[in-house]
């Protein structure tokens, strides 16, 4: 009786998000999406360093891990028209993953990470249901 209740409410939900959906569909966006950067890889990152005296990657990486105190792992540059920025992912000792972006050009961090996600080796392992 209660898994059958259980299958109603699901259902019910169900009915009421298609619905929300649907009435979302059907209204204008009211604001502009930004552009999704374009990132680049090692070649054109090093032509564009040179050609607009961007901030080394290596360097940008070393400054946001002292900043945060934390283990540098990646830098990309990416830009989305004229702008460009590194997006920089670094290791908390904690083990939390952190992304920060920085101005290629100023080397100050434009956006503060948005979310920080926890990565310890047990999660890779499959859980064991008793």
């Amino acid at each position: 009786m209660a898994a059958l209740a259980m299958v109603c409410r699901a259902a019910a939900w169900c009915a009421v998000m298609a619905c929300a959906s649907a009435n979302a569909a059907e209204v204008e966006p009211t604001h502009v999406v930004a552009a999704k950067p374009v990132c680049l890889n090692a070649a054109e990152t090093r032509e564009e360093v040179k050609s607009r005296h961007l901030i080394e990657p290596f360097a940008a990486l070393k400054f946001a891990a002292a900043q945060r105190k934390a283990e540098a792992l990646s830098a990309r540059l990416c830009h989305t028209g004229d702008d460009f920025i590194y997006e920089i992912t670094l290791l908390n000792r904690d083990g939390r993953l952190v992304h920060v972006e920085m101005g290629a050009t100023t080397g100050k961090v434009v956006v503060r990470p948005a979310h920080e996600t926890r990565e310890s080796h047990d999660t890779h392992e499959p859980q064991v249901k008793n």
